[in-house]
């Protein structure tokens, strides 16, 4: 039996931690010994679960919220706090306490950078996530992904990395994406969404999805609305959604009670928890989200065309594949009224080009999923145990 470290470090969402409990599951029915060390253990599994280091951002009393975007991944973990004097270095320490104590004989490291530089040379180390979570280590820099130049000098970001390494005692890395040096890795996304692919050496794996994905059935007539996140909906998205005349059915872990009320008075059908996706798939027409990896691979699997409101860096690189693959449309509904929103949403309904266009891609899509992404992880884990 060997003893699995899944780590979990950046990143918010769903998607993470039912991941890492499915891999943990997997591990467990083999005969291995799960140890979750996350930054939200309340999303964990009982079982062993340890606090997984917090990068500065994710403390509230000490982020700092950016007022410039980010291009590069460099600049993404800059605004988390790899510039926070000390703090990559007290992380790093911290994960080898955690090595030390847990004693793991592999370690899955779930967008965790940190975790990534305390293990490596210490303990096998499967780089595990999303195509955009898991940057290939042998670049020589992060490119941009928006077009934009980097913010940050990656020389500068690089000295302060190697002056954490010195500090933990080890060896200094020749460039800034060394970062994520792991034995394995596993990109768990359709090349179309990986923003690396021009640089990725090892293959993709298989879309972590929640469970089998069916084929769309040919009377669905809803609008499926799935929004996750901080951010805030304004009022003009909710009033269009009831201009619309569509029918509506939403779940969002974010709303209120008296929100779910309101909505419900005004005819939606609000899901209070999440639902299994095909349901969704025989139910709907056309979907509508924040744009999720997970949620915007299940729609091409199940052939329904999609609206994406892309609020962050990854779901706009999600958001323009999607476009790319002419199989949705992206909005940005900060400026819109309530009654051009609810124009754009009754004409993509209506558009039967696209719904066809959907419903054609879906084989091929499906025929790419020819293994199981919490399988292909476990089988990785338990090579590197040996």
């Amino acid at each position: 039996m060997a003893r699995v470290l899944l780590g979990w470090e950046l990143g918010a969402g769903t998607g993470h931690s039912s991941r890492l409990r499915r891999i943990g599951a997997r591990l467990t029915a083999d005969g291995h010994q799960p140890i979750y060390v996350a930054q939200d253990i309340g999303a964990m599994p009982p079982g062993e679960v340890w606090q997984a280091p917090l990068w500065p951002a994710q403390l509230t009393i000490l982020a700092r919220p950016s007022t410039t975007t980010p291009a590069t991944m460099g600049d993404i973990l800059v605004a988390l706090g790899l510039r926070e004097p000390g703090a990559l270095a007290v992380l790093i320490a911290a994960w080898d306490r955690l090595l030390a104590a847990i004693r793991p004989d592999v370690v899955a490291a779930e967008f965790a950078p940190a975790l990534m530089l305390a293990a490596a040379g210490r303990v096998p180390v499967l780089g595990l996530g999303t195509a955009f979570g898991l940057p290939p280590a042998n670049m020589d820099t992060f490119p941009s992904l928006t077009g934009a130049p980097a913010l940050h000098d990656e020389a500068v970001l690089l000295a302060d990395v190697n002056a954490a390494l010195r500090a933990n005692g080890r060896t200094p890395i020749a460039a800034l994406p060394r970062i994520f040096t792991a034995t394995r890795e596993l990109a768990a996304a359709f090349a179309e969404f990986d923003p690396y692919r021009a640089w990725r050496k090892a293959p993709h794996g298989a879309p972590a999805l929640p469970g089998a994905i069916p084929l769309a059935g040919p009377d669905g007539d809803e609008l499926f609305i799935y929004m996750n996140g901080s951010q805030t909906r304004p009022g003009a998205f909710w009033q269009g959604l009831a201009l619309s005349g569509m029918k509506v059915r939403i779940h969002d872990p974010r709303l209120s009670e008296a929100d779910r009320a309101l909505l419900r008075s005004a005819g939606f059908v609000v899901e209070d928890r999440p639902i299994p996706f095909a349901d969704v798939a025989r139910r709907s027409r056309l979907l509508l989200s924040h744009g999720g990896l997970g949620f915007a691979t299940s729609a091409l699997l199940a052939g329904l065309p999609q609206i994406l409101i892309p609020f962050d860096i990854e779901k706009r690189l999600i958001a323009r594949a999607v476009t790319d693959l002419d199989l949705g449309v992206e909005m940005q509904i900060g400026t819109v009224t309530a009654g051009q929103f609810a124009a754009a949403l009754r004409h993509v309904a209506a558009d039967e080009a696209l719904l066809a266009r959907s419903r054609a891609a879906a084989p091929h899509f499906r025929a790419r999923v020819t293994a199981n992404s919490e399988g292909q992880a476990a089988d990785l884990l338990a090579e590197l145990v040996g």
